[in-house]
């Protein structure tokens, strides 16, 4: 249920503590609604108590790490950090501001601070590119972004490999067998690149610094020898056998995945998602 008329007539006076929101392009927007925070489920998503109820937040324009991806714990940590004050303020985004799991998309400020850029600029969150250009000034998003990628602070300071944008790795995680989820190559993005995606389907935009894979071609690092017997485009997860025999897969990104090796010759395989792994017995690396 969308919040009542009357309680943002009602918080109307708290515009003046953020001069920012004036720049807003549509009245809507303008409109700020005070709570306090019952929880963070995840670098990206916070249940508020509002007066009119408890309401699901999802921060706009910015796209944390899912919670067992590369830094996706640091990221919710991050979050529960941002907004430890308690209360916060919410400025919900567009005529109609909620997505498709009916949650409330805003941008949050808590203890007068921007936490949407907060995360940004820590390196917890990337700039949520398609879904950014609903408010004036979102190319800072993708500024903050790359300042953080420079500076190697969050999770851009874990190796290249890992840094799998989290809308493709959701994908690859939905991916049914033996489907490929080609990405572009983020390592070398700039601003005005993800200035250029804003708005777009994801892998549209960017500069001629960035390479979009063939279809079907795979995002894996490459490997040589056994590691590279049996892999079929697409499906990068790696079935290793250990010494006592324990059978564990390897997302790419993760800790040991570029070391590890696959030798169908010992009963090692390529995965092309997290449940063909589970279902073949194989559990994930810890």
């Amino acid at each position: 249920m969308l919040i009542a008329a009357a309680l943002l007539a009602g918080l109307w006076g708290l515009r003046p503590l953020f001069p920012a929101l004036a720049a807003a392009p549509r009245e809507e927007a303008e409109l700020v609604l005070a709570g306090r925070v019952i929880r963070v489920i995840d670098g990206d998503t916070l249940e508020v108590a509002l007066d009119s109820g408890p309401e699901r937040i999802r921060l706009y324009g910015v796209d944390a790490p899912e919670a067992r991806a590369p830094g996706g714990r640091e990221a919710t940590q991050a979050l529960r950090r941002l907004v430890a004050v308690g209360a916060v303020e919410l400025q919900p985004v567009s005529d109609d501001p909620r997505d498709a799991y009916d949650r409330l998309v805003a941008v949050v400020y808590a203890g007068g601070a921007n936490v949407n850029e907060r995360l940004l600029a820590d390196g917890h969150a990337w700039a949520y590119r398609r879904y950014l250009g609903q408010l004036d000034g979102d190319r800072r998003y993708c500024e903050l972004e790359a300042a953080a990628r420079a500076g190697r602070r969050g999770f851009w300071s874990l190796p290249a490999e890992r840094w799998v944008p989290p809308w493709i790795w959701r994908e690859r995680q939905k991916a049914p067998p033996g489907a490929a989820v080609p990405s572009r190559d983020y390592a070398g993005e700039t601003a005005a690149a993800c200035s250029a995606a804003i708005g777009q389907p994801h892998g549209a935009g960017g500069s001629g610094s960035l390479s979009l894979p063939a279809p079907g071609a795979s995002t894996a690092p490459a490997t040589s020898g056994a590691g590279s017997a049996g892999h079929r485009a697409g499906c990068d997860i790696k079935g290793n056998i250990n010494r006592k025999g324990q059978r564990i897969y390897h997302l790419p990104g993760t800790e040991h995945y570029v070391q590890t090796q696959v030798d169908p010759a010992q009963g090692e395989r390529w995965f092309c998602s997290e449940e063909q792994a589970r279902a073949a017995g194989w559990r994930a690396a810890r």
